[in-house]
């Protein structure tokens, strides 16, 4: 099966790339194709192809070595196919760099990201790496290991996913680095109150949003990033939480809390929980 890019247009992110496959001596290099956006799909299903090759030729009597070289020239000839790769020597930097590895069953990437908020725009060096059979993508920023994030094989297949979605969140994870893991918020326009947490779910971190209606004092569960509504919080659970919010409330009253400044300050935090990851 031929590897195919999507249409490179002027709303398309590119950049230049070099690709390293076990089993293939020299590096595969791209002018213009080289964004995740752009390249990281087709070489992950490249690379799922290259490894079913592996496979079969080791069924077949071929040794583990002979048969990662033999897999790997075949992603290598399918990436030369397309129009704008080439053979390149190992030295020359680029804005984008892959790393498959056929005996491990690994795809790795090093890129940058870029998230504007409020006419800023912030830039992230991130490392990609996972199993492409598990299809679970862990995501670090450069210089800060102890941060990670996850991805999927299904979110990968949102538009522009990179350059949206993984780069606010990577903003969206360093922001909340510097303020309290779960925080109860006043948000001062429609006299709700949401409950902000991160949760452990099926080997992934999820970042979620409790919101009080107004109306009926009933809780719902949304997805942080999006504000997607997940569905209503369980009644048993509302009742612990309506009881902790009300004790902490009764605390809180007992103290002198510094008064916000005038002139539409930001609501004040008040924070009454930590993750489940234990920082």
């Amino acid at each position: 099966m031929a590897i195919k890019l999507p249409k490179l247009d002027q709303n398309m992110p590119s950049g230049s790339a070099g690709v390293e496959i076990t089993g293939f001596p020299q590096m595969l290099h791209t002018r213009s194709f080289g964004h995740p956006d752009m390249l990281f799909v087709p070489l992950l299903e490249g690379a799922r192809e290259a490894a079913d090759l592996c496979q079969r030729l080791i069924n077949g009597g071929e040794s583990g070595d002979h048969a990662v070289t033999m897999s790997g020239i075949q992603l290598a000839s399918n990436l030369l196919k397309v129009s704008g790769f080439n053979l390149s020597s190992r030295n020359i930097n680029n804005e984008h760099s892959y790393f498959v590895n056929l005996a491990a069953g690994t795809i790795s990437a090093q890129t940058r990201l870029y998230a504007e908020v409020s006419r800023r725009t912030s830039m992230f060096n991130v490392e990609i790496a996972g199993k492409f059979r598990e299809g679970i993508y862990a995501v670090r920023i450069v210089g800060d290991s102890a941060t990670t994030l996850q991805f999927d094989d299904q979110q990968l297949h949102q538009p522009m996913f990179f350059t949206t979605v993984l780069a606010e969140q990577c903003l969206h994870m360093q922001v909340r680095k510097t303020q309290p893991k779960c925080i109860l918020v006043d948000t001062g326009n429609d006299d709700s109150t949401e409950v902000h947490l991160s949760l452990f779910a099926g080997g992934k971190k999820i970042p979620l949003v409790l919101r009080q209606k107004e109306m009926t004092g009933e809780w719902d569960m949304l997805e942080a990033h999006s504000r997607t509504r997940i569905g209503p919080l369980p009644s048993t659970a509302t009742n612990h939480l309506n009881l902790a919010l009300s004790e902490m409330s009764a605390k809180l009253a007992d103290k002198e809390l510094p008064s916000a400044p005038k002139g539409g300050a930001a609501p004040q935090l008040v924070t009454i929980a930590k993750d489940s990851s234990g920082s």
